[in-house]
């Protein structure tokens, strides 16, 4: 599958996939690539970041994930995830 973006995850979402069972890893990963499979994905809400950046904020399944597209780069930047109970 030819991804239309690439994506950049930060330090937190790293260790958080790195430290996840091999199952959840391979969810996140299937999230990450549908993200840059369709950047334009909203979410079911926004929340700011630390900088004031409109970020939108989705569910995976078990996942609560929050980023945003930078178009112009082609990049979509994953800024944090929660595993939902």
């Amino acid at each position: 599958m030819k991804l239309r973006y690439k994506y950049t995850v930060d330090d937190a979402v790293l260790e958080i996939r790195s430290s996840a069972k091999k199952r959840h890893r391979e969810e996140l990963l299937r999230v990450f690539t549908s993200l840059a499979s369709d950047p334009f994905i909203r979410g079911e809400w926004i929340e700011k970041d630390n900088t004031g950046r409109d970020c939108q904020v989705k569910r995976f399944g078990r996942w609560a994930v929050t980023y945003w597209p930078e178009h112009i780069g082609s990049l979509v930047h994953i800024i944090d995830v929660e595993r939902l109970s």
